[in-house]
């Protein structure tokens, strides 16, 4: 499977993370091996991986009255923002190639 195929992988499962945590083991492996597939296909200091590890999974700022449900509002809002920018890298690629 080449870098393309594993990016579109990693977002494929993105969807099997929905229930996890940001401290899950799940979501450590698939942001570590995400990270890994993006340094494969950019450069280990591209802005794409740059990019990808400025994403927020957790609330930026926290308070004692926050509940579980910012946590996982912002672990949620993390993943789509990555599939987002995975979606896009995908298409870029797909574009030069063309």
């Amino acid at each position: 499977m080449g870098p393309l195929e594993r990016l579109k992988a990693q977002i494929d499962a993105i969807d099997k993370l929905g229930h996890a945590s940001s401290a899950s083991p799940e979501f450590v492996a698939w942001r570590k091996e995400t990270e890994g597939v993006l340094e494969a296909l950019f450069g280990g200091d591209s802005v794409e991986v740059q990019d990808f590890n400025a994403i927020y999974y957790t609330p930026v700022f926290l308070s004692c009255r926050m509940g579980d449900e910012a946590f996982e509002e912002a672990y949620r809002n993390g993943l789509e923002e990555a599939r987002s920018l995975l979606a896009a890298w995908i298409d870029q690629i797909r574009q030069k190639r063309a």
